[in-house]
């Protein structure tokens, strides 16, 4: 049987072509945006589907925003090769990508029943589409990932089936939650704020040095984060700077002091406390369980 390799990676996995317009891509991201869709599909305009485990997905209908986040299921439409933005910068996932033009009567989408300009009508007429998955849902996501991306190979046959049984199991929720939606400006601006904090953890910015720096109130910055990164300004940077001494601390030799200032904390008594609050262990514990 001819197996298709599915891409394993931190970053933005290659899509699998399945067929004619249909890609499918178990999504492991670390990092505030990754390329949507495969090259082949420049130029044209696609259904996204994706079912989130972990994380977050900036979802844009014109000059909105709303999040997909874990545990929902959400349906829009996309540009090919948009820069999509995880607030966050961890996303973990199963999405799939189908180009309506490139659909026929012989496609294996069709053949199986599904009209996709049907199932665009019905979910995307007043943008996207976002809802709880529900327990069974769910558990068909869990099983999928397991199954597939744990084990890293499947046939193209079983690949397509599941899109299949994916997209009659969402046809089968009810009609989406309601969304909140964010002027796109706000979040554009968190994204901005959030890759420049992440790009050098060393150097700690206040949230009042950020809303200077961008143009807003301060209490307006703290609500935007708040609003799309799903955490407040504080807790989720010193969450950022302790999961990357973590990262360093198991796959480095750098001693604890030199971890403790790439990080933003210039005592190495503060970061100790720290690090042992967030993760129960002294960075040293935390190294010798790593090296196990």
């Amino acid at each position: 049987m001819m197996n298709t390799t599915l891409p394993q990676s931190n970053t933005a996995p290659a899509c699998t072509t399945l067929g004619s317009g249909v890609w499918l891509a178990f999504r492991h991201i670390a990092g505030t945006s990754a390329p949507a869709v495969p090259p082949p599909a420049a130029g044209a305009h696609l259904l996204s589907v994706e079912f989130c485990r972990r994380g977050r997905h900036a979802l844009p209908a014109g000059d909105y925003c709303t999040i997909a986040a874990d545990g929902h299921a959400a349906v829009s439409m996309t540009a090919a090769g948009a820069d999509d933005y995880y607030p966050g910068a961890v996303y973990e996932g199963l999405q799939f990508w189908i180009d309506p033009d490139a659909q026929t009567d012989s496609g294996f989408l069709a053949l199986m029943g599904l009209d996709v300009h049907g199932i665009i009508n019905y979910f995307c007429a007043g943008g996207p589409y976002y809802c709880p998955m529900g327990d069974e849902l769910a558990a068909l996501v869990d099983e999928l990932w397991r199954e597939f991306d744990v084990s890293g190979y499947a046939s193209p046959g079983e690949l397509r089936y599941a899109v299949v049984r994916l997209l009659y199991m969402l046809l089968q929720l009810p009609y989406a939650d309601q969304m909140a939606w964010y002027p796109r400006a706000q979040v554009d601006l968190v994204r901005d704020a959030e890759t420049l904090m992440l790009a050098d953890l060393s150097v700690r910015h206040t949230a009042r040095e950020l809303a200077v720096q961008f143009g807003v109130s301060e209490s307006s910055f703290k609500a935007y984060c708040r609003d799309v990164l799903g955490d407040g300004y504080l807790p989720y940077f010193r969450r950022k700077r302790l999961e990357k001494a973590a990262d360093l601390l198991a796959h480095t030799d750098l001693k604890v002091q030199d971890i403790a200032v790439q990080v933003g904390y210039e005592s190495q008594s503060k970061f100790a406390k720290a690090f042992a609050d967030q993760f129960r262990l002294t960075p040293l514990e935390y190294r010798r369980l790593a090296e196990k």
